[in-house]
């Protein structure tokens, strides 16, 4: 099967969008100016140079030594590199990991500085050069396989940085998908949630935003996540696992995945048994792709 990589050469995305933002006079805590920002980045990035897709390949080391030729060229051929590879972003269909090369001295000259790369990963890690980004997706038997990147993949994942989706779940039994941005999601649900403890479920950290309500309605799934009975609508977010450092989406897909794992204690075991192997970079959206087929 073939596949391919976006080479991502090194930038100042960070520093450009946020200085023209304020040009704009755009914030990303009003939410009337969302849809313009994102309209603006998408337009921003499409038109970017430094996002490159590469050719397709049929041998996955055929890719690997294709890039490592790019990011030496751009490293000066620094004797001191060797390369790593970080979790990136993961949703319900694919996962995307960061292929760079890092410096042993750890000495990051900022002019060398990629901020696209340090600013998507995981773990937030400083990435110098250029650096690759490959796409990974899950077949509905639980298997993966090395998947097309796209540039309309690239701009998503630059996009999740700062506008994420939760689910409200209702105590009627629906639920709806919100997109919020920032570090929390007052702006869309309002200020009458209070953020509970963070939920560590089958790989997910979940992070509940409960509604201050006197309703008597039982919020049957809601309660069934949260371990005790709940009589509201609570707002659920996710952050990314390993670090906790970044808000990753979550959809109702999600959610009903984890009601489902909740009834069947074969499916909880496998994927406790398969955090237990990964260490690090962990993917429960994979887990439970694998595990529940």
């Amino acid at each position: 099967m073939k596949s391919n990589y976006c080479e991502l050469k090194r930038n100042k995305i960070y520093a450009e969008v946020y200085d023209e933002l304020l040009d704009e006079e755009l914030n990303m805590n009003n939410p009337s100016h969302n849809d313009k920002i994102k309209y603006w980045m998408e337009k921003k990035l499409k038109s970017s140079n430094f996002i490159k897709i590469s050719n397709t390949f049929t041998n996955k080391q055929d890719i690997i030594e294709d890039l490592i030729l790019k990011i030496d060229s751009d490293s000066n051929n620094n004797p001191n590199i060797q390369g790593n590879t970080l979790m990136m972003y993961a949703d319900d269909n694919s996962m995307y990991e960061l292929f760079y090369m890092e410096d042993l001295t750890k000495k990051i000259p900022e002019n060398e500085l990629n901020e696209f790369g340090s600013i998507t990963n995981i773990f937030l890690q400083p990435v110098c050069w250029t650096c690759g980004i490959f796409k990974s997706s899950y077949r509905n038997d639980g298997s993966v396989y090395s998947d097309t990147i796209t540039k309309s993949d690239v701009i998503k994942l630059y996009i999740q940085n700062y506008y994420h989706k939760g689910v409200m779940l209702n105590p009627d039994g629906s639920m709806t998908e919100l997109e919020f941005t920032g570090e929390n999601p007052f702006n869309m649900i309002g200020n009458n949630f209070t953020q509970s403890n963070t939920l560590d479920l089958f790989g997910f950290n979940l992070i509940p935003w409960v509604e201050n309500s006197s309703s008597t309605q039982l919020n049957e799934n809601a309660s069934k996540i949260m371990g005790n009975e709940i009589y509201s609508r609570v707002f659920f977010t996710i952050v990314c696992p390993n670090t906790n450092k970044k808000f990753w989406d979550i959809t109702q897909i999600t959610i009903d995945n984890i009601l489902k794992i909740f009834d069947n204690k074969e499916i909880q075991n496998k994927i406790q048994q398969e955090i237990e192997q990964a260490e690090i970079n962990i993917n429960p959206f994979y887990f439970i792709k694998k595990c529940a087929n």
